[in-house]
């Protein structure tokens, strides 16, 4: 893939709806930034493609950086599974990398930076103690206790990067609702946090996901 053509390649793959390019540009400007609010828009999905262009455009194309790590956890394996191992493999083409299936992780070609997109499981946080990643992101946060989100701010980080990333998606509910709520939604810090001003929320509905089928929505109005 020729650098000139990436913009171009990018927007036709991503092929991210408005909602989602909100919060593609939200990551440009906030350094926590949580994206949800209900099931259905697309969150997983923004989750898998945003990395590469994080990976390609911000830390390739402009810092120059090879083999940065980006990290994309689930609270077990079985969801990492069902929401994202079982679609890599059909979603990322070869021209854009390689998908190592038995490390779960997708590498970028050299011509792109080597970057690496590392799918991760949450049942053993400590597991990452000497983990470094430039971006990390959360599918349900909520499913984590604020003790998971503490340790994994611990692990974004990454030379030669001065703002690193964290981005959270999540329905409503779960054990970590609570602290969720209050940093992002109510926006109800301890004392002790200096990059409040860093936290974004972008609101997401099932209605902000056009692929939806109307069966859904009459799911949804049944509950």
């Amino acid at each position: 893939m020729a650098k000139p053509n990436w913009f171009s390649w990018w927007k036709q793959w991503s092929n991210f709806q408005p909602k989602q390019r909100e919060a593609e540009k939200a990551v440009d400007n906030y350094d926590y930034l949580f994206y949800g609010g209900s099931a259905g828009p697309g969150k997983s999905y923004f989750l898998r493609k945003y990395p590469i262009k994080f990976l390609v455009e911000f830390c390739w194309n402009k810092l120059k950086l090879r083999g940065v790590r980006a990290g994309l956890f689930c609270e077990d394996y079985p969801a990492l599974h069902d929401r994202h191992l079982s679609r890599v493999p059909y979603e990322f083409p070869q021209e854009l990398g390689t998908y190592k299936a038995q490390q779960h992780e997708f590498v970028l070609n050299d011509n792109l930076g080597g970057g690496v997109l590392a799918f991760r499981n949450l049942d053993d946080p400590s597991k990452y103690l000497s983990s470094e990643f430039a971006l990390i992101e959360v599918d349900e946060l909520t499913k984590n206790p604020k003790e998971t989100f503490d340790f994994l701010r611990l692990r974004k980080r990454w030379p030669g990067i001065e703002r690193t990333k964290f981005i959270g998606a999540s329905n409503p509910g779960g054990i970590g609702h609570d602290w969720v709520k209050q940093f992002w939604i109510e926006r109800n810090f301890p004392s002790e946090e200096i990059e409040r001003d860093q936290f974004h929320f972008i609101k997401a509905l099932p209605q902000d996901n056009r692929y939806l089928p109307k069966s859904y929505y009459t799911t949804l109005s049944a509950l």
